[in-house]
């Protein structure tokens, strides 16, 4: 009786706290957080294709007073939401006080019609 009663509570608990996913196609659907990123945000991303190859800018804003390091990279993806090309290899970015930052790129393939941000803090 007693199991099936944590079990229950455990249950009601999780259902309490999870949040929705993001809709598909919006911003945050193309964000993978791995990590706390308190005083990171990612804001606006632009997306172009130009000359074959998808171009994406991502804003980062660093929303504390203190300066923030983090990594990032991007993953490319084709139409069938599968990665194309060899994985990209983590690079640095030290966002100072309240600093706001674009990430420019370029994607390596013209295979590439979709991404996805993947970023960390140390």
């Amino acid at each position: 009786m007693y199991r099936t009663l944590i079990a229950a509570l455990a249950i009601a608990l999780l259902a309490g706290c999870s949040t929705p996913p993001p809709a598909p196609g919006s911003a945050a659907s193309k964000v993978v957080t791995l990590g706390d990123m308190d005083d990171i945000e990612v804001g606006a991303m632009r997306v172009a294709r130009e000359n074959g190859f998808l171009t994406v800018k991502v804003q980062l804003i660093n929303t504390s007073s203190s300066n923030q390091s983090m990594y990032y990279r991007f993953a490319w993806l084709g139409n069938d939401g599968f990665p194309v090309g060899s994985e990209e290899s983590w690079k640095s970015l030290t966002l100072y006080g309240s600093q706001t930052s674009y990430l420019p790129t370029i994607a390596p393939l013209p295979q590439a019609t979709d991404f996805r941000l993947e970023v960390k803090t140390p």
